[in-house]
């Protein structure tokens, strides 16, 4: 057990007695050593005092009139400050008051007239008790938390583990059985060589953008270890967007515009997450459009209780080489989510990321040399 030293300064001291003789005694006693006390002079008095500013420690009569130190020590028993040390005093020597004085919650019973130096030595003790205590739950709770952080990572390995099984394990294995076979069989003609070859090149961009999705989900899910929402203009921070991305756009001589009917629309986000969401988009409309061409935000409170954000451009669409890392688009699924669906690329896993981490939704329309339009949802109530 290491060395507690208790400063008196810290801590603040409750006495209770009837008589203000000795209420006057003890709190000299105590500020001579540099506690703070608090003073009063029966049990009723005590409970409010306590519930007003908690003591660390209480040095409570016995015998007082309309309620007892004992009673006083059954109702703090009985409530929130359960844990608060309390010293009964009394100038009875019998072992019943003792017994009672234990039973009601006391920790330790000293007999009027006391000794100073033994009242001070068991003072002193009970609040490096009541350190200790504190220290041991604060060390319990912080290894439940580390308990719990670590039950949450072996549940993220073993799902990990049943990815690596499944999803990576099963195209690796076509790679290997296709790649034996070419270089084995040698009565192979060229079409079935080259159909193997492109079923490993299909396996081989299944597996890489697997693994891009993996690497870029244990970032993303690292940033995320606070997320701070405050009351923000999301006017104005998009507004700001606009501006620092202007000189990005005059290079290229496109013109970025802006369209809301509101001048302020307050939610709760965070703010510099929120920033990242529309640099993201913003660099990349004006990276895949056309020069002297234009790129459009504009922001409207929507009737479901949420604000929609649109960024619109007039570029190339998203290339389709990009699609299988970035978006869904075939006509089947479609028609099952007429939103489409977004996924990674272009730092948009980052991107949807952020809006969910705000319980809001994203989605994309593009089309081959028309252009893209995200829309964003944020809640006005999050």
């Amino acid at each position: 057990m290491h060395q507690v030293e208790v400063n008196p300064l810290d801590f603040l001291i409750l006495v209770v007695d009837d008589a203000q003789a000795n209420v006057v005694l003890l709190s000299h006693i105590l500020e001579k050593e540099g506690f703070r006390v608090e003073k009063c002079y029966d049990g009723d008095e005590a409970l409010e005092k306590i519930k007003q500013n908690t003591p660390d420690l209480i040095l409570l009569d016995i015998m007082m009139p309309n309620m007892s130190g004992i009673e006083v020590g059954e109702e703090l028993r009985r409530s929130e400050y359960e844990y608060i040390p309390i010293i009964f005093l009394s100038s009875s020597n019998d072992s019943v008051d003792k017994v009672q004085a234990f039973e009601s919650g006391g920790v330790d019973f000293l007999n009027k007239p006391f000794d100073k130096d033994e009242l001070l030595i068991r003072v002193r003790n009970h609040l490096m008790l009541k350190i200790l205590r504190e220290e041991s739950e604060q060390q319990l709770k912080t290894l439940k938390e580390r308990e719990h952080e670590l039950s949450e990572a072996n549940q993220k390995k073993y799902k990990l583990m049943r990815m690596l099984s499944h999803d990576i394990k099963n195209p690796i294995s076509g790679i290997m059985g296709l790649v034996s076979i070419l270089l084995e069989d040698d009565t192979l003609d060229a079409a079935e060589k080259t159909e193997m070859l492109e079923l490993i090149k299909i396996s081989s961009d299944k597996l890489l953008s697997l693994v891009k999705d993996l690497l870029d989900r244990e970032v993303i899910e690292n940033q995320f270890d606070s997320i701070e929402l405050k009351n923000e203009n999301i006017v104005a921070v998009v507004q700001q967007v606009i501006k620092a991305n202007r000189s990005k756009a005059a290079l290229k001589k496109i013109k970025i515009l802006y369209e809301s009917y509101e001048s302020e629309i307050v939610l709760r986000i965070d703010k510099e997450k929120i920033q990242n969401i529309f640099n993201t988009l913003l660099a990349n409309a004006i990276k895949f459009s056309a020069s002297k061409s234009e790129v459009k935000v504009t922001i409207e409170e929507s009737e479901n209780a949420f604000v929609l954000i649109k960024v619109i451009d007039k570029g190339i669409g998203i290339p389709n080489a990009m699609l299988p890392n970035f978006v869904v688009s075939s006509q089947r699924e479609e028609q099952d989510n007429p939103h489409g669906v977004l996924g990674v690329g272009l730092g948009l896993e980052e991107v949807r990321a952020y809006v969910e981490a705000h319980s809001g939704k994203i989605w994309v329309n593009s089309q081959d040399n028309e252009g893209t339009t995200f829309f964003i949802e944020l809640p006005l109530r999050n």
